[in-house]
């Protein structure tokens, strides 16, 4: 098997052009960086530092949750207080 040239399909060529100039790095560096990212996602395993934590919903709805107020049914007229 032979993968010494890839061709890289015009209709994503202007963005990986974009990416190599911004990141600084040839299209072959890119394309061997991404098939590593894939292979590794693919694969299970971390695909890099690039991982952001982000704190559980539960902790987040928990701290912003306020409890309701209690509400005597006998007295409860339908209402709306303003």
């Amino acid at each position: 098997m032979s993968a010494d040239k890839i061709r890289i399909r015009k209709s994503i060529r202007p963005k990986v052009e974009m990416w190599c100039q911004s990141l600084e790095v040839s299209e072959s560096e890119f394309v061997h960086e991404a098939l590593t990212h894939y292979i590794r996602f693919l694969s299970g395993k971390p695909t890099g530092s690039n991982i952001v934590e982000f704190p559980s919903i539960e902790t987040c709805v928990e701290s912003s949750v306020e409890q309701p107020e209690e509400i005597d049914i006998d007295d409860f007229d339908g209402g709306i207080a303003l």
